[in-house]
């Protein structure tokens, strides 16, 4: 259907509408998919992060461990120092053996935990020693990632200097065009796959790629003007 209310210019900034769309959308398909270099690295980083977080957690927590014990030794140690004072001026025979029993059943519980440090000294300087390798790894991982985004901010400097020079010309062919027919356009590329202006050409809609009727086809061949397409509804122009 044609509206006689809008103007062959109206048309011609339809078209340079959509081809600013066009290439845009051309251009950040590019920069999608040389963004997607870093996607592996990027993916390895996370894993390395998330590894370092665990390795950090596990170790803050054996060292709290290792902490308790330490607290826990001193008092049994401050126990058996009191246990042994008393055994010095006790008379009761009954007594002194509670206590004698006490100070061996405490340092024997000293030696068995002076043991578990031992051992855990060994792990903790193991979890240590895995955190660095982990950082290092990680650093390693964040260098490339760098490196890799560096790369490709300079890479698509001109395709980033285009897309920003088309929308500012975007915003000025904008102003040219009807609002009530600019608010279609707007629709129309959110529902046609950001194609809402395409030729036609020996009858044949170029967005759906159907014949329209030949009248049709004669009057935009003819008259320009607004018409849609009756299958894709896309706004039509002549190729010619």
């Amino acid at each position: 259907m044609r509206n006689l209310n809008v103007t062959q210019e109206h048309i011609v900034a339809l078209k340079r509408l959509q081809e600013i769309e066009t290439e845009t959308a051309r251009i950040e398909k590019k920069l999608e998919g040389v963004g997607a270099k870093t996607s592996v690295q990027g993916k390895r980083l996370k894993e390395l992060e998330s590894e370092l977080e665990a390795a950090r957690e596990e170790l803050t927590g054996e060292k709290k461990r290792y902490a308790a014990i330490e607290e826990e030794i001193a008092e049994l140690n401050t126990r058996v120092t009191k246990s042994q004072e008393y055994l010095r001026v006790v008379t009761n025979n009954k007594d002194y053996q509670v206590l004698r029993r006490e100070v061996d059943d405490n340092t024997k519980r000293v030696g068995e935990l002076e043991e578990v440090l031992i051992t855990m000294m060994d792990e903790l300087e193991d979890r240590e020693k895995k955190m660095a390798e982990i950082n290092e790894a990680h650093d390693s991982e964040a260098d490339k990632v760098k490196s890799i985004e560096e790369e490709i901010y300079n890479e698509t400097a001109e395709e980033r200097e285009s897309i920003e020079n088309m929308a500012s010309e975007r915003v000025e062919v904008a102003k040219s065009v009807p609002p009530g027919l600019l608010d279609h356009y707007e629709k129309l590329l959110k529902t046609t796959g950001r194609l809402a202006v395409v030729a036609v050409a020996a009858g044949t809609c170029y967005g759906c790629f159907m014949n329209i009727p030949p009248q049709q086809a004669i009057e935009i061949e003819r008259d320009g003007g607004l018409h849609y397409c009756p299958r894709c509804h896309r706004i039509l122009y002549s190729k010619n």
